[in-house]
């Protein structure tokens, strides 16, 4: 009996023991508000799990894990005390709504497509908003516009309060507020306004920015040209001011020089490259000899705002004197024994020149001119010698073609470099065509007797394309900043028809190929490369290594013995140089060594290419 009562009360002992383990476990867990999320999917997040012990610092981490899932709006998880003294818990969610359609708010210059492109691919209609993909889309929509050039801010990005099922994403664009301009005492406001063409309240874009300022360095009326940003500015507004410093664009200069026939030259020289801050230029050159060949005069004016597409007029008139075969300062003579002669070449050109975009300009000209060859007498003179028997040879080293010329030029031109004095990125493309027309009525010396005598039709046409880089960073708004650059040019030309010797292309000097002589080589075709590395030493100052190869060739044949070529041929030269910055602008000097191991110097204002 005593025993049965043991075994009974032992039994009890083990019921009440099993009991109080069971006191403080969860039982069950209610998972309630899901409809596209599942049970499973959302039991799989938490760590409360059943048969396990009730933790309240388990609910408030499920609590922050299931908010971490992005699909809630909400999220609440309470236990509560069963009989048994175990634990039920209830999770409660309130799911994101599924997104019907995806509409970007304040956008202007980036389209809706282009936006939705760019948002995470769980972001799409038809799924639920997960607010997880919210901080990469956002990200990508600014990383949009800072590629486009542009600045904004997503300032929302959810569904709407009124249309659950409509994902929102609200964008403030940069707009510009004020433009001004600093530091333009002489050049007129409303030039400025011209070149500038930024505008108060349109959405605020870097590259057009940037253009602007490059518009205005490109008139070479500015010793600088920097942008400044108000600091303070609000969100959704910058303010904009370009800070120029004018330089001198005006000057009159009185002198003596020694032209190519090695006689003094008077000369007067007025040049005004912003009349009367207007924009407008005016060139006047007079040049008179001390060797009775007649004065050269020309006169030159632009006005680069002869209607409200910026439409820039250039007009020229001049009687001016082209040496052949002379010598000066920096290229001996390598013909007539340092006696040239003389082409008078008198006429006009009228041009126009439009842009079509920040980067793309056409343009169109005509030129009309009378030629005429003069100081033929000295140079017979001082060929022939008494009883020489090559004196019939050697009189016939000119060429003689008097009479009138006519063409037109048609050109498209792309550039894209970030300036043009002394550009340090970008390429410039210029594509020509010229039909012409020649009416000789005089020829001697070489050419005595060929076919150029009379009316002739042809044509001319060019490729010339440039490209720049630089491994500086890129100069933004500093546009005057000195940078390492590598230059690259190619030009390729030719012409059919019947043309003078004048009108050929040539080869040979400063701006073509460095190492022989002005107009060494010559013909009916040309192929040009150039490949400089320009090194800067200061802002003013440059070192230059240039190698030049290329040629002329199909033309009029050979003068003395300096053979010309009939068929494709290139030459090679190379060198040292330096540049300075000037407000004249660049003033470069070359030592140019060639093939046959010879040299020649090159005197340049302006950049070779």
């Amino acid at each position: 009996m005593i025993l049965r009562f043991a075994w009974i009360a032992l039994l009890f002992a083990l019921v009440s023991l099993v009991r109080a383990q069971d006191t403080g476990l969860v039982k069950d867990i209610e998972v309630h508000g899901n409809v596209r999320i599942s049970k499973e999917a959302i039991l799989s997040s938490v760590s409360t799990r059943i048969g396990q012990p009730y933790s309240e610092e388990k609910l408030a981490s499920d609590r922050l894990a299931l908010n971490d899932l992005g699909f809630f709006s909400a999220v609440d998880i309470t236990g509560h005390v069963l009989d048994n003294g175990g634990w039920d818990v209830v999770i409660q969610v309130s799911e994101n709504p599924v997104i019907k359609e995806i509409t970007p708010i304040g956008n202007s210059v980036i389209s809706n497509a282009d936006i939705l492109k760019v948002l995470s691919k769980n972001i799409q209609v038809g799924s639920i908003f997960n607010f997880k993909d919210a901080d990469p889309s956002v990200r990508a929509i600014e990383k949009l516009y800072l590629d486009r050039g542009y600045f904004a801010v997503v300032t929302n990005f959810g569904p709407l309060a009124d249309s659950s099922g409509t994902l929102g994403i609200t964008i403030v664009e940069d707009k510009v507020g004020y433009v001004s301009v600093e530091g333009n005492h002489l050049t007129k406001d409303w030039v400025m306004k011209r070149l500038i063409k930024t505008r108060s309240g349109e959405t605020f874009s870097v590259a057009k920015w940037r253009n602007d300022l490059r518009r205005v360095a490109n008139t070479q009326w500015f010793e600088s040209v920097h942008s400044q940003e108000d600091p303070n500015r609000q969100l959704g507004q910058i303010d904009l001011t370009a800070v120029v410093k004018e330089q001198k664009t005006g000057s009159i200069n009185f002198g003596v020089q020694l032209d190519p026939e090695s006689s003094l030259a008077g000369i007067i020289k007025y040049t005004q490259a912003n009349l009367g801050g207007t924009g407008q230029s005016v060139d006047i050159n007079l040049l008179e000899t001390l060797s009775n060949t007649g004065p050269s005069v020309s006169i030159d004016y632009a006005n680069p705002f002869i209607d409200n597409h910026d439409t820039t007029l250039r007009a020229s008139i001049y009687s001016r004197l082209v040496y052949r075969f002379g010598n000066n300062l920096f290229n001996s003579d390598f013909l007539n024994n340092g006696k040239p002669y003389d082409e008078r070449h008198t006429g006009a050109t009228l041009g126009f020149v439009r842009p079509l975009s920040d980067y793309l300009s056409v343009g169109y000209a005509l030129r009309a001119e009378y030629v005429k060859t003069e100081n033929l007498n000295n140079l017979l003179d001082s060929l022939q010698t008494p009883n020489d028997p090559s004196d019939d040879q050697m009189t016939n080293n000119f060429i003689q073609q008097d009479g009138q010329i006519v063409n037109a030029t048609f050109a498209l031109t792309r550039n894209r470099r970030d300036v043009d004095l002394d550009p340090s990125r970008g390429d410039f493309l210029q594509l020509s065509f010229e039909p012409g027309y020649s009416d000789i009525t005089h020829v001697g010396g070489l050419t005595t007797g060929t076919d150029v005598l009379g009316s002739h039709f042809w044509t001319r046409a060019s490729a010339d394309y440039r490209l720049y880089w630089s491994p500086d960073k890129p100069r933004g708004m500093e546009l005057d900043a000195p940078r390492k650059v590598v230059a690259f040019r190619v030009r390729y030309s030719t012409i059919t028809g019947t043309v003078p010797y004048f009108e050929q292309f040539f080869a040979g000097g400063s701006d073509t190929l460095r190492g022989y002589p002005d107009d060494r080589f010559w013909g009916k075709q040309s192929l040009l490369t150039n490949l400089e590395l320009r090194y800067p030493l200061q802002k003013t100052f440059s070192l230059i290594g240039f190698i030049d190869y290329g040629g002329a060739w199909g033309g009029y044949g050979t003068i003395q013995n300096f053979t010309q070529d009939s068929s494709f041929k290139m030459h090679l030269g190379y060198g040292p140089g330096v540049s300075f910055r000037s407000p004249l602008g660049n003033i470069q000097l070359f030592l140019g060594f060639n093939e046959n191991g010879g040299s020649q110097a090159h005197f340049l204002i302006g950049n070779s290419f």
